[in-house]
């Protein structure tokens, strides 16, 4: 039934106990309208669908309401037509609605029925269990209610009950797969012209089946069949291929009213003669048989496109799982080459320091002892001395500064200063002639920084450009407000008017000991880079041969930093 949420709670099992009660009544007065003679039983019975959806979609503790509303209603409904009401009938009417509770039962327990009827399983429990099992009850114990009443000849007991088997079969394959599957998902999933295609779809299907069912049987009974009967099948497929279970439940409901009517006016390929059972009944098989072919087709599209997308699911997550392994790898034997590349810093710094500085006080007692050794190609020398000494501790101290974990201090503050301390720092062994811009908003919003390990990261970009730059040129810095992957930042560029770099040499200047200077050791950037990633930040590269070379950060503000971390 609706689930109807936007109404209180407690009236929502109130107004479903309503809604079935109009709709079994209603199809309790059109299946005693279709009873025809000899029988006197209807050949098609719409309640017994409304009841197995009805008692399908509620929860068990609604199914004692449901079922006293329906068997006290049915009798009137049906009496309004040809008898007065009478314990006849509510006992029918009880056969009914346990012929319901049974199918239900049947198909909770042992087809773990889903109302969607998405699969095969569920439209062969419904014909099996639903349709034909538990009608069986119904038919049995309305004939012998009948029999006993003295209502119905021994001698008719037989073809009387096999019509009122196939009409409640009729009933619940036509109308409960039709409640089930539109109450369960509705237009759920399909755009207004998915749902324009269906309007015309059943359009098409009604005009078919009014010109095929229309016309006068072409031959006396019982030969009146015709194969211009199978012009709704390639309507009934498109259904099935389009719309899937809903789809086809709306084409059959189409297609059976309009075939039910003309078939009863005793027009159509399967009439014998008109307000006649035996009409009807050729009909219903029929009608089953497209029904049923129909729902098996969807359910086996429905298969097979949820199937279809279980493995795309899989193979996205096997993708992303492979990606993570991939990066998880990339980090352990990043991790490893840094701890081997650690032991080896530890090793350097012991090993080489000490004789570097003893190297070093020696020349420095040398220059002391003998001055006149200071001057002409001893002083030279020395000096040579001196320059590779000192280079050798740079390097020394880039290595340990590189192989040392970066774990920022993280702490709210203005970046301006920063930049500020870091450029000036920079400028002081640059050469002369060197025009320098600032753009730096101090009302920008604080930065999650450590102001030490920034320094030294800003520090080297501003030294790269000052390098790029021996004969003078400018240099621009400028911090603004940016949005990167959707999280506000403070974006930092820094350039230059140097001599730039090629696409190539953008790709690797990140990359630990490259360097395109004969006096660099190649970690400088590098470290740019683990410091700024520390930061929960990023750095890019953008330059052009001859124009120059602009270094951009961004770094979250505060609030940022912590969601990121």
């Amino acid at each position: 039934m609706p689930s109807l949420e936007s109404l209180p709670r407690r009236w929502q099992p109130v107004l479903r106990l309503v809604l079935f009660t109009a709709a079994y009544a209603l199809g309790a007065r059109l299946g005693a309208v279709l009873a025809f003679p000899p029988e006197h039983v209807s050949a098609m019975w719409p309640p017994s669908g409304v009841a197995l959806a009805g008692l399908l979609l509620t929860r068990h503790r609604e199914w004692p309401a449901l079922v006293l509303a329906a068997i006290l209603v049915e009798p009137f409904a049906v009496g309004a037509s040809h008898s007065p009401v009478t314990s006849t009938g509510f006992v029918i009417a009880a056969g009914n609605l346990l012929e319901a509770m049974v199918g239900a039962l049947l198909l909770r327990r042992v087809v773990r029925f889903h109302p969607s009827m998405d699969r095969v399983r569920d439209v062969l429990g419904l014909v099996g269990l639903g349709a034909l099992g538990a009608t069986l009850l119904s038919a049995s114990l309305g004939m012998s209610m009948l029999l006993s009443a003295q209502r119905l000849a021994p001698a008719d007991f037989w073809p009387a009950w096999r019509v009122f088997w196939v009409g409640n079969a009729m009933g619940v394959l036509l109308v409960a797969p039709l409640l089930l599957t539109w109450t369960a998902r509705g237009t759920s999933g399909w755009n207004r012209q998915r749902r324009l295609e269906l309007v015309a779809l059943l359009l098409l299907l009604g005009v078919a089946t009014h010109w095929v069912f229309r016309m006068p049987p072409s031959a006396a009974p019982p030969a009146t069949f015709h194969p211009v009967t199978y012009l709704t099948f390639p309507f009934l497929l498109w259904a099935a291929l389009r719309f899937e279970a809903r789809g086809i439940t709306m084409a059959a409901a189409v297609m059976s009213s309009v075939s039910l009517l003309h078939t009863a006016l005793g027009n159509g390929p399967f009439a014998q003669f008109a307000w006649h059972n035996d009409s009807l009944t050729f009909l219903q098989s029929f009608l089953a048989v497209a029904s049923v072919s129909g729902l098996l087709l969807a359910s086996a599209l429905s298969e097979r496109r949820r199937a279809q997308e279980e493995v795309s699911h899989l193979n996205q997550e096997l993708r992303q799982s492979l990606q993570t392994l991939a990066a998880t790898q990339a980090t352990l034997v990043q991790r490893e080459r840094m701890a081997a590349l650690g032991e080896l810093s530890a090793t350097v710094a012991h090993e080489v320091r000490n004789p570097l500085g003893a190297i070093s006080n020696a020349l420095a007692a040398i220059r002391r002892l003998t001055p006149q050794m200071a001057t002409g190609p001893t002083g030279s020398l020395m000096d040579i001395m001196d320059e590779e000494v000192e280079r050798l501790a740079l390097l020394v101290n880039d290595l340990l500064d590189f192989t040392r974990p970066v774990e920022p201090r993280l702490r709210s503050q203005s970046l301006g200063p920063v930049v500020e301390g870091a450029l000036v720092a920079s400028l002081r062994s640059g050469a002369s002639g060197i025009n320098v811009s600032r753009d730096l908003d101090e009302s920008l919003p604080p930065i999650a920084l450590d102001a030490h390990l920034l320094h030294v990261a800003l520090t080297n970009l501003f030294t790269n450009a000052v390098q790029a730059m021996p004969a003078g040129g400018s240099l621009v810095t400028r911090i603004e407000t940016d949005v990167r992957s959707g999280t506000p930042h403070a974006r930092l560029t820094i350039s230059d008017t140097g001599h730039g770099m090629t696409d190539e040499l953008q790709q690797r200047i990140f990359e630990p000991f490259f360097t395109t200077r004969a006096s660099g050791t190649g970690l400088g950037l590098a470290i740019v880079r683990r410091i700024v990633d520390g930061h929960h930040g990023e750095v890019i590269v953008h330059s052009t041969v001859g124009q120059g070379t602009t270094f951009t950060v961004w770094l979250p503000y505060a609030g940022e930093a912590r969601a990121v971390a």
